[in-house]
C-alpha cells in the first residue's frame, strides 16, 4: 500500500545535546527505510523547516505504523497519514483499451 505522510517537529524544546543525537539518529533511520523501500519519497516543505511530506510504503497500516513508531523522533511528530487507492485513470491508461 502506499501512503502519504506529512511529519512536522511540534517541540523544538528538546535539550541541545539530546537533539544533535536525535537528529543523526531520525537521519540514519530514514536512510535505512528508503534503502528498504519504505520511503519511496520524502520532500521537504520551503518555509516549514520542520516539516516533510513522503510517500511511504507498506504491505498495511500496522506495518506503517511500525515504520514510524521506529523513527527516534516519533514521540515530538504531528504525523498525518492518507491511505492512497490507484485511480481508475492509472488503471485505464495501463491497459490497451485505454486508447479506445
Amino acid at each position: 500500500m502506499e501512503f502519504l505522510v506529512t511529519t512536522e517537529l511540534i517541540s523544538t524544546d528538546v535539550p541541545l545535546e539530546l537533539k544533535a543525537k536525535l537528529y543523526a539518529d531520525e537521519r540514519q533511520r530514514g536512510i535505512e527505510l528508503a534503502r528498504e523501500g519504505a520511503i519511496a519519497n520524502i520532500w521537504r516543505i520551503p518555509g516549514a523547516p520542520y516539516k516533510t511530506v513522503s510517500i511511504r510504503i507498506a504491505e498495511d497500516p500496522a506495518a506503517l505504523q511500525q515504520h514510524l513508531e521506529s523513527l527516534p523522533m516519533f514521540d515530538w511528530l504531528k504525523i498525518e497519514v492518507i491511505a492512497l487507492a490507484t485511480h481508475p485513470i492509472m488503471q485505464a491508461a495501463s491497459t490497451s483499451d485505454a486508447t479506445k
